[in-house]
């Protein structure tokens, strides 16, 4: 099936997140047919009777055209798009029920960032593990989305962008047709690989950044770090089977530079807490909301020692995360190490 830019899309939403809840409404204002799964009773019950989300950008008011249920099989039941909206840890479990639905879907979009725990997957590749169990896989009909995308200004409506990458270039214009608003604007690429770990790896060097700033270090320092961590992401995902250019775009600098700067970074709130003298344990263990990038650090890390990278940013921070280092020895220990060359 080749939807056409005119025919309103039958969508639905896997994940009720900010996020989920987000792109749900984005979509539903456009004029598609989108029905929002959500595994909390308490987001059906406000969505139905308030229009707000209670737990996740309770501020915005969806639009009264989306609908909401707590029956992940009726949302999916013969869409156009399935769009997945699941934490990394959730992501396996929830898709699991829904496999023969994903492997019939024309169109996939997996708009959450992160690795799964344990064994380091990226999300695209969990979603074809789970769909290629007996059935047929769709590798070239899954995408995902990613970019500077901070949900409560898109719910908002401030302007903003994103990519969406997918091996097949007539799919990635039909969704790029699909989410593109006057406030919100959508860019093609075929780097699903790249587009996927910018978005992820981005997520260890908002939370330097929050310690950066925690820190109070100063512009010169932030400006510093951002530039070497930006290195450090093209290092280890051109490794990881990415392009290198595709790094310098939205989902990598553009997201970088979001999420870097903004107090609604969930990864940046934590590596301010973490300058505060915080223990990481104990503000996720408070925390509602997922905070991807420890998981992703711990990843990245293991993999610099496994590859021979050198990734010298991701390794304070994980051992800040997970070994109780102080955020201002990590400065400390990167600011002394040998001297190099730039390009090193």
């Amino acid at each position: 099936m080749n939807p056409s830019q005119e025919k309103p899309l039958k969508v639905g939403v896997v994940g009720a997140g900010s996020w989920g809840t987000t792109l749900a409404d984005l979509l539903a204002r456009k004029g598609h047919c989108v029905t929002l799964w959500a595994r909390e009773p308490e987001v059906v019950d406000g969505i139905r009777s308030t229009r707000h989300n209670p737990f996740f950008v309770p501020e915005h008011e969806v639009s009264p055209a989306l609908a909401v249920t707590s029956d992940i099989r009726e949302a999916v039941d013969g869409v156009d798009l399935i769009l997945l909206a699941v934490p990394s840890a959730h992501l396996r479990p929830s898709i699991h029920p829904i496999r023969e639905y994903l492997a019939t879907a024309p169109m996939i979009v997996n708009v959450a960032k992160g690795l799964e725990s344990g064994s380091g997957s990226r999300l695209s590749q969990v979603i074809l593990e789970e769909v290629g169990t007996g059935n047929p896989s769709p590798p070239d009909r899954l995408a995902v989305l990613s970019g500077p995308n901070l949900a409560t200004e898109i719910a908002g409506g401030k302007i903003g962008a994103c990519v969406i990458a997918c091996p097949r270039e007539d799919i990635g214009v039909h969704l790029q047709e699909a989410f593109s608003l006057p406030t919100f604007r959508a860019y093609r690429h075929t780097d699903r690989t790249g587009v996927e770990l910018g978005g992820t790896l981005k997520n260890i060097f908002a939370i330097g950044a929050g310690i950066v700033d925690g820190l109070g270090l100063g512009d010169n320092a932030k400006a510093a770090y951002l530039t070497r961590s930006l290195h450090e992401m093209v290092r280890l995902g051109t490794r990881l089977g990415g392009r290198p250019t595709t790094f310098y775009g939205l989902s990598g600098l553009g997201d970088l530079m979001a999420t870097a700067a903004s107090p609604l970074s969930r990864n940046h709130r934590l590596g301010q807490a973490l300058a505060r003298g915080e223990k990481a344990s104990d503000i996720l263990s408070h925390s509602r909301m997922v905070v991807e990038g420890v998981e992703t650090t711990r990843m990245a890390a293991e993999w610099g020692k496994r590859l021979t990278i050198s990734l010298p940013i991701t390794e304070e921070i994980s051992r800040v995360l997970f070994d109780d280092l102080s955020p201002r020895e990590a400065a400390r220990n990167l600011m002394t190490r040998s001297l190099k060359d730039e390009e090193e």
